[in-house]
């Protein structure tokens, strides 16, 4: 219980820590790395304050505070996060829009699937 969350309809069913951004066939859709710039959240496990709970369908997003993120790449605390392909955070690297910070390292491997799949981050 530590993000403030917000209800998006969201244009599939996305599992606990992806990335979402404005698009799709809704309003938001999974993270691309084309996309930093329209990084809404990640979807929520456990929103500790829920704003917009009247919306039928929808998936509460979180806007703010400490939720787990999918990734790929390698993360190390205290990286900034940015939008990346198939709804997943990846370390900063001047392109696009940081969102998050990430409070533990994580490494994942899309390709293999291995490593850590989610890490810990604080939403700004």
């Amino acid at each position: 219980y530590a993000d403030l969350a917000e209800k998006y309809l969201a244009d599939d069913t996305y599992a606990t820590g992806t990335v979402v951004c404005v698009g799709g066939t809704a309003e938001v859709t999974a993270s691309t790395g084309g996309m930093a710039h329209a990084v809404v959240g990640v979807v929520s496990e456990n929103p500790a304050y829920m704003m917009n709970s009247d919306l039928e369908g929808g998936t509460y997003i979180a806007l703010k505070g400490r939720v787990p993120v999918k990734i790929e790449g390698s993360v190390t605390k205290g990286a900034m996060l940015a939008a990346g392909d198939e709804g997943r955070a990846v370390a900063f690297a001047n392109a696009g829009r940081p969102f998050a910070i990430a409070l533990e390292d994580g490494s994942y491997d899309t390709e293999t699937e291995t490593g850590t799949n989610t890490i810990e981050a604080f939403i700004m």
